[in-house]
Formats: C-alpha cells, sequence, structure tokens
C-alpha cells in the first residue's frame, strides 16, 4: 500500500488544453475592483463590479494550435463612485442609457483567436468588428462620443483587456509532464492603461478524479518611464505600479479547461497626469488597485 502511495504521489502529467472542434466552451466571470487615489488634499475610493459571459467555439485545430470565434454573450458593469453616487450598465436589464445600448451592440459580433495547447493566446483578429457598426447604431451621438464610447469599449473589452482576463483565468501550462507539488515559472505581459510583466510561479497542488488544482504567485513590475496616453481626454501615465498576484485555478481534466477560477491583486504605483485644460499644471498622486476575480467554466 505503501509502494501504490508513493507511486501515484509521483505519477507525472501532461497539462494541456484538449478541447474539440465545433465545440463551445464558456467563461462567466465576476470581477471586484476597487481603486483608491490618494489625491492632494482628498482621498478618493472607487469600487466597480464587473461581470461577463464570453463563449468560445472552436472552428480549427491544426497541430498544437486551436483556433476559436470568440463572443460575448453578456456584460454588466456596476461603479460605485464618492460621495454614494452609483452607475449602472447592463445587457440584461432594460436599461436605456446609451452605455448600455454600446455595450449591447457588441453581443453576439465574433471576433477570432488562436490559442496554443499551453493555454496561450498566439494572436487575436477582427476585434474591431465589435465596433464596426457604431456610428449607424447610434445616429443620435456626437462624433465626439462616438470616439469615446469607442475608446472606452476597447479598454474594457478590446484586444489587450481580453488577453489579460483570459490570462487571468488560465495558469500557462508548463509543456513538460509535472507531479504534484512540483513548480514552474511562466512570464507574461499586462497591456491595457497599465503596462507590467508579471512573472508567476505555478505549483500543482492536487489531483482529483475530474480535476487538477494548481495555485499561482505572481510578482508584478512595471516601468517608471511609461508613455503618456490620452485617457478621458487627458494625457496620462501609469508608473512604478508594482505588487502582487495570487490564483487558485481548477482545470477539467478532461479537457484542461477551467472548471473554477478565483484571483487576487493587490498593486500600488503612480498616476501622472500632465499640465491640461481639464487639470491646470497637471498632478501626481499615488493609486491602489485592489482586484478580485471568480471564473467558471459554465
Amino acid at each position: 500500500m505503501l509502494f501504490i502511495g508513493i507511486n501515484c504521489f509521483a505519477q507525472k502529467h501532461v497539462l494541456a488544453l484538449n478541447l474539440k472542434l465545433d465545440s463551445t466552451y464558456y467563461m462567466t466571470t465576476s470581477a471586484n475592483l476597487t481603486i483608491t487615489e490618494e489625491i492632494p488634499g482628498q482621498t478618493q475610493v472607487i469600487t466597480t463590479v464587473i461581470t461577463g459571459l464570453v463563449s468560445h467555439r472552436v472552428t480549427g485545430v491544426r497541430d498544437s494550435v486551436y483556433e476559436m470565434e470568440i463572443r460575448y454573450k453578456s456584460l454588466g458593469v456596476h461603479i460605485s463612485l464618492p460621495g454614494g453616487k452609483t452607475v449602472d450598465f447592463n445587457t440584461e436589464l432594460a436599461h436605456d442609457d446609451i452605455f448600455s445600448k454600446v455595450m449591447r451592440s457588441i453581443l453576439d459580433r465574433p471576433f477570432n483567436i488562436t490559442i496554443n495547447k499551453s493555454a496561450k493566446i498566439l494572436s487575436v483578429k477582427n476585434i474591431d468588428n465589435l465596433y464596426s457598426d457604431m456610428a449607424k447604431n447610434f445616429p443620435e451621438a456626437t462624433e465626439v462620443q462616438k470616439t469615446q464610447f469607442k475608446a472606452q469599449m476597447d479598454q474594457s473589452f478590446g484586444e489587450k483587456s481580453f488577453k489579460g482576463s483570459f490570462q487571468d483565468s488560465f495558469a500557462v501550462f508548463p509543456g513538460i509532464p509535472v507531479g504534484i507539488n512540483d513548480k514552474w515559472l511562466a512570464n507574461t505581459s499586462l497591456e491595457s492603461v497599465i503596462t507590467a510583466q508579471i512573472k508567476t510561479t505555478y505549483t500543482l497542488q492536487a489531483i482529483g478524479d475530474k480535476t487538477y488544482q494548481i495555485h499561482g504567485d505572481a510578482v508584478v513590475t512595471s516601468p517608471s518611464n511609461a508613455e503618456f496616453k490620452q485617457l478621458n481626454g487627458m494625457p496620462m501615465r501609469y508608473v512604478n505600479f508594482n505588487g502582487t498576484t495570487t490564483a487558485d485555478i481548477k482545470l477539467d481534466k478532461s479537457t484542461g479547461w477551467i472548471n473554477q477560477v478565483k484571483v487576487t491583486k493587490l498593486i500600488k504605483g503612480t498616476v501622472e497626469i500632465k499640465d491640461n485644460p481639464q487639470v491646470p499644471g497637471g498632478v501626481s498622486f499615488p493609486m491602489t488597485i485592489a482586484a478580485d476575480m471568480t471564473t467558471t467554466g459554465k
């Protein structure tokens, strides 16, 4: 019995995606994001809850690469602002605000990705399809509003955001067989309003009848010389954003697709705003980002 126990404990497993052609796989995500800004003279706290359902249909399989068609199926954003004010955008509710309408307009509009068996995105294509009919769908909006809507939606649901949220939900598989308590490293990048490098140490913690359980500890580092970008009509940049991320991941043994993922992030850095009409003289202030995200594969 001791020999059998040792043998099972030492057995190696290949962690990889094993998806079927024409099958559809889902991700249902709920993310809680708290941003604390220490603006000179005041502390401002903004809490955002983002929910979403995304479908991933396998349209092609070649060698070790999967081609997938992606569709946003539902989206919701709830924002709690200083002073007790709240804002809601939701594709499932009968909200008539223009931003909810904009979000509804991107539902079921397909774009494409390629992904390898190690769960790493290789390419994202046709994501502009999400916004291709925006001008036609919202004739009442001004050109300035349309530009702002496109920028906001791209920031929240575009290529860089999609890559980041997808990679949050998957461990990057090691590419070699591993056993319980084996560790491996993965280097990924965050490219959104904040640019950062993420170095994650993964551990295969447990193997069940139907799932693999993986834990990840990550260190997040960003440069001090990030470029200024136009955000909310102002030249801004996020510098020296450093912190940690932890992830607890359960994967389906037969497909490699996620069963459940829980991610916690804590990142701190500095926001710099150049002199502009909205902020004469510019300003610099510290920011803390704390986030909790849960994703299920259904």
